[in-house]
């Protein structure tokens, strides 16, 4: 393997650790965040649009720092 392979994968490794150490309210608040910005691409295709109303979901840091 090249060096910047193995880099890419270790990255992907480390990447899946910290998501699986997040906390459940903290998985939830991904995938709200997920919801809303597939929301306007389903829109767009005609599909009814259900988004998850969850305050906590509003705080984005959860994605700019997935090992807190």
């Amino acid at each position: 393997m090249t060096p910047e392979f193995e880099r890419i994968i270790a990255a992907k490794e480390k990447r899946r650790k910290d998501l699986a150490a997040l906390s459940f309210p903290e998985k939830v608040a991904i995938v709200v965040l997920l919801q809303k910005m597939v929301a306007p691409i389903w829109k767009g295709r005609g599909r009814e649009v259900h988004v998850w109303q969850i305050p906590a979901a509003n705080d984005q840091s959860v994605l700019a720092d997935p090992s807190r």
